[in-house]
C-alpha cells in the first residue's frame, strides 16, 4: 500500500522519488507503528495571531475542528503589528523571564485598575499586557514579495518587491479576515488583548488548561479592567514563531547606572533604550546619535536616521570581512556613508548626580578613545529568544544552545511527551503553509505520526534534526521535501487533498533577488534543484561551494537574522 501511494505521488508529477520517503522507516513493530491519541480532538487552541498561527487556525478551521485564537495584541499581525506605543522599559541588566506570572486565587477574577494606582498608569500597565512589536513606520522586509505572502491572498498589483510594514499588515489582516478569524466575525473565533499566562495537562479529563487573562480599557474613567478565567481544550498549537520578547541588553560597564537617567525629549522618556522602542526618524533630527549593534535593526535605523540626524555614530565589533556571513555583508553594505564606525563600548563612565539626559556623559570604547557629547543611544542587540509556553511544560533542563528554543518538538512541530500540543516551528511565509496542514491532518486521523518510540529516535538523529535553516539553503529545501511527500503518501491513503513543492518561478525570483540585494552569489537555483535526485539518505552531506557557504555560519546568525520571522 505505500510503495503503490508514492508510485502514484510520481506519476503526478514528479513530486518527490520513492528514496525520498524516510518518514516511519525502520519501525520494528508493524502492528502498533503511530501515536493514538486518548480522545478525539475536537475544541483546539491557537496562541498567536500572527502569520504563523493565523495559517494553524484556517486549516483547523477548514477541517472542522473547534478552534479559539488568543493573542495579546489589540489585533491581528504578529511582530509585524505596528503602532506607536511603544514597550515598556526594558530590564537593566538582562532579567529571566517570568515563567510564574501572578494570577488570583480563585478563576474568573475580575480587578479593576486606576490611573496611578500602585504607582502604574493605566496606559503602562495595558503596554505591559500586549508588549507593542519592534517595529518602525519605515521598515521594510529583508524578503522579496513572492516569498512574504500568505496562500490564497495576493498583494495588490504594482506592490513594491520589498513590502512595508503597512503592506505585509494589510495583507495579514486580508487573510483573516478571508479565513473567518476577524475579530468582528459573527460567531467570532479569537480573543484578542488574551495572554495566556500558564497552560498544563489535567489528569482528571486529559485536557489542556489554559489560565487566560484579557484587560480592557475603560476609556469613560480612564481605568483598566482585566479578566482571569480558564479554558479546557484537547489540542494547543502556540503559533508565536519565533517567540523573541526579550530584548538583550549587553553587560557594559556603567550601562545600568546610565539607563536610569530620563530625558522627556528623548523617543522613549530615557536616554539609552533597546531598538524596539524606535519608531520614525524625525524624532532624531539635528540629534547625534549612537547605535550599538549592526546587524539587521541596526543598520536599517540607521538608514533611516541618516538623513535627520546631526552626527551618527555606530558601534560594533571588529570583524574579518572573509569570515562574515553574506547576510552579515549586506548589513555593513547597507550602513549610511555619513555614519562614523567606533569599536565595542569598554564602558559608560560616571555621570554627574542629577544629571538630566547623557549629553554630558562620557562613553570609553576598548582601543581607548570616547566620546562625548551623544543625545541618545539605541542598543540594536537583539533578543534573547525563550519559548515561554514549552518551557513551562518541558522538564528538559539540559543546556542547549538559545538557537534551539524548541526543546523535544519532532520536525512536525508536535511535542514528543504529548502531541495534542504543538508549537510552529518553521519559516511562516514558505514552508509553515505545510506545516499547518499537516496539523490538522494529523488531529483528523488523515495523517499518521510515528508513535513515541520513533518520534524520540527521530528527533536524537542528526538526519532528522537537519531542517532548521534560511530559507533557499539546502536543509529547507529538504524540510519542503519531507513535508509534501509525507502529506501526499498520506492523503493518498487516508483521503484529504494533494500539495506542490514550493513554485519554481518564486524560487527563481528568490535567487535573482538575493544577488541584487546581497551584492554577491550567494543562493543558486542548485540550491532547490538539487533535491530532485537526492535521496534523503544523503542528506546533510554538503556538495558544493553554495552549500558550504550557507551552512558553516547559518546557526550561530540565525539568531540574529530572525528578529521579526521574515523568512
Amino acid at each position: 500500500m505505500k510503495l503503490r501511494a508514492l508510485l502514484s505521488i510520481t506519476a503526478l508529477g514528479g513530486i518527490a522519488t520513492a528514496e525520498q520517503i524516510v518518514l516511519n522507516a525502520g519501525l520494528k513493530d508493524l502492528d502498533s507503528p503511530y501515536t493514538t491519541f486518548p480522545h478525539p480532538i475536537k475544541r483546539v487552541a491557537v496562541i498567536g495571531a500572527g502569520p504563523s498561527g493565523l495559517q494553524v487556525a484556517a486549516e483547523l478551521k477548514d477541517h472542522n475542528f473547534n478552534v479559539t485564537i488568543f493573542d495579546r495584541a489589540p489585533g491581528p499581525g504578529g511582530n509585524w503589528r505596528f503602532t506607536d506605543d511603544i514597550p515598556v522599559r526594558e530590564s537593566y541588566p538582562d532579567a529571566p523571564l517570568n515563567l510564574a506570572p501572578e494570577t488570583p486565587g480563585s478563576f474568573p477574577h475580575v480587578e479593576i485598575y486606576t490611573d496611578g494606582q500602585d504607582g502604574r498608569t493605566v496606559d503602562e500597565r495595558y503596554r505591559e499586557h500586549w508588549v507593542p512589536r519592534p517595529v518602525w513606520k519605515n521598515l521594510h522586509t529583508n524578503s522579496p514579495i513572492s516569498i512574504t505572502d500568505l496562500p490564497g491572498v495576493p498583494y495588490p498589483a504594482g506592490s513594491p518587491w520589498s513590502p512595508s510594514q503597512d503592506t505585509v499588515t494589510k495583507h495579514v489582516r486580508g487573510y483573516a479576515a478571508i479565513h473567518g478569524l476577524a475579530s468582528d466575525d459573527d460567531p467570532s473565533v479569537v480573543s484578542y488583548l488574551t495572554r495566556v499566562e500558564h497552560l498544563e495537562k489535567s489528569t482528571s479529563n486529559n485536557k489542556w488548561t489554559l489560565t487566560l487573562k484579557r484587560v480592557r480599557k475603560l476609556e469613560e474613567t480612564n481605568r483598566l479592567e482585566v479578566t482571569w478565567w480558564k479554558e479546557d481544550f484537547d489540542a494547543v498549537v502556540v503559533g508565536l514563531g519565533l517567540d523573541a520578547e526579550l530584548p538583550h541588553v549587553p553587560e557594559i560597564k556603567g550601562i545600568v547606572e546610565w539607563s536610569k537617567v530620563k530625558d522627556e525629549k528623548s523617543a522613549t522618556g530615557y536616554g539609552i533604550y533597546h531598538s524596539r522602542g524606535y519608531r520614525r526618524p524625525e524624532h532624531y533630527a539635528n540629534k547625534t546619535v549612537l547605535i550599538v549593534g549592526a546587524s539587521v535593526s541596526g543598520s536599517e535605523i540607521a538608514r533611516d536616521i541618516a538623513p535627520h540626524v546631526k552626527k551618527l555614530y555606530i558601534s560594533r565589533k571588529d570583524y574579518i570581512w572573509e569570515k562574515l556571513h553574506p547576510f552579515q555583508r549586506r548589513s555593513f553594505k547597507r550602513l549610511p556613508e555619513s555614519a562614523f564606525f567606533l569599536p565595542e563600548i569598554a564602558s559608560f563612565e560616571p555621570l554627574e548626580e542629577g544629571v538630566k539626559g547623557i549629553q554630558s556623559g562620557k562613553i570609553t570604547f576598548i582601543n581607548g578613545s570616547s566620546l562625548e557629547g551623544v543625545d541618545e543611544v539605541i542598543l540594536a542587540t537583539g533578543y534573547a529568544r525563550v519559548n515561554r509556553i514549552l518551557a513551562q511544560v518541558s522538564q528538559d533542563t539540559r543546556e542547549e544552545q538559545r538557537l534551539r528554543p524548541k526543546r523535544n518538538t519532532h520536525w512536525t512541530g508536535h511535542y514528543i511527551p504529548d502531541p495534542t500540543l504543538a508549537f510552529t516551528n518553521t519559516r511562516p511565509w514558505t514552508t509553515l503553509r505545510y506545516q499547518a496542514l499537516g496539523i490538522a491532518k494529523i488531529w483528523e486521523g488523515t495523517a499518521r505520526l510515528p508513535n513515541e518510540a520513533e518520534l524520540w529516535r527521530q528527533y536524537n538523529e542528526t538526519r532528522w534534526n537537519y531542517f532548521w535553516s534560511f530559507w533557499g539553503t539546502e536543509r529547507s529545501e529538504a524540510l519542503i521535501r519531507q513535508w509534501v511527500t509525507y502529506l501526499n503518501n498520506e492523503s493518498l491513503e487516508l483521503g484529504g487533498r494533494l500539495v506542490d513543492t514550493f513554485p519554481y518561478e518564486r524560487r527563481e525570483e528568490f535567487a535573482y533577488y538575493m544577488t541584487l540585494d546581497v551584492q554577491e552569489p550567494y543562493i543558486w537555483l542548485e540550491n532547490f534543484t538539487r533535491f530532485e535526485d537526492v535521496p534523503a539518505s544523503e542528506w546533510g552531506k554538503k556538495e558544493g561551494k553554495s552549500v558550504k557557504l550557507v551552512d558553516e555560519k547559518e546557526d550561530e546568525l540565525d539568531y540574529a537574522f530572525t528578529e521579526y520571522g521574515l523568512w
